[in-house]
């Protein structure tokens, strides 16, 4: 199954600030809770303040794209090359952070 995760950080007032995904195949169909953690020589959540262990906040399989897509929500920015940043300019119109919104 593609999987993309994707990650908001938000601050205090919960206001989108960055955000970051990665598109990958997973053998299994995540759930909400579901932690992710990656081998010993890299950190998945690594920031500059040490290592983040958030869970899966939200999913949303969108049938168009037949792609999943996993909510995560921190408050640090992260360090890992694991993941691709969403540059700053184009967050409030990401394809990948908009399958978590209602549309009006």
């Amino acid at each position: 199954m593609i999987v993309n995760l994707v990650v908001r950080v938000v601050d205090k007032q919960e206001r989108i600030i960055g955000g970051y995904v990665k598109e990958m195949e997973l053998p299994f169909v995540p759930t909400i809770g579901m932690k992710f953690k990656q081998g010993s020589s890299t950190w998945l959540w690594e920031t500059e303040n040490g290592e983040l262990n958030p869970s899966v906040k939200e999913i949303v399989y969108n049938i168009d794209e037949e792609k999943l897509y996993c909510l995560f929500d921190i408050h640090e920015s992260l360090k890992s090359s694991f993941w691709k940043e969403i540059p700053y300019d184009i967050l409030a119109r990401s394809f990948e952070l908009s399958q978590f919104e209602t549309r009006e």
